[in-house]
């Protein structure tokens, strides 16, 4: 008796499998299409043509463009100009310079 009470759980296993497992119909047949042409241009063409060097800026012109850009980011009323530099004393003798939190510190 226990043989075919396991035989019916096994085959109840299975049927609900097989109704669980099939492919989920959807209302038109077009369903997903939409994605094939984004999921195509992703792909890695397999022979990809060589780099070609841009070329139509000449340094001068890209240097305009950069001070246009950078001037265009700055907040209004301030007036890009060089970068700031900070200055830093080197460390003396009598005061090293102290270790990065890294280090361990000597015994």
């Amino acid at each position: 008796m226990s043989t075919m009470r396991s035989l019916c759980v096994v085959l109840a296993f299975a049927a609900a499998g097989a109704a669980c497992g099939g492919r989920k119909q959807h209302l038109i047949e077009a369903y997903g299409s939409s994605y094939d042409p984004l999921f195509a241009a992703q792909r890695a063409k397999k022979d990809p043509a060589p780099a070609v060097a841009v070329t139509g800026l000449d340094s001068q012109e890209a240097a305009i463009i950069s001070d246009d850009y950078r001037q265009r980011l700055a907040p209004k009323g301030h007036k890009v100009g060089e970068e700031p530099v900070i200055l830093v004393a080197p460390p003396s003798r009598e005061r090293p310079m102290p270790l990065a939190p890294s280090v361990p510190k000597e015994k």
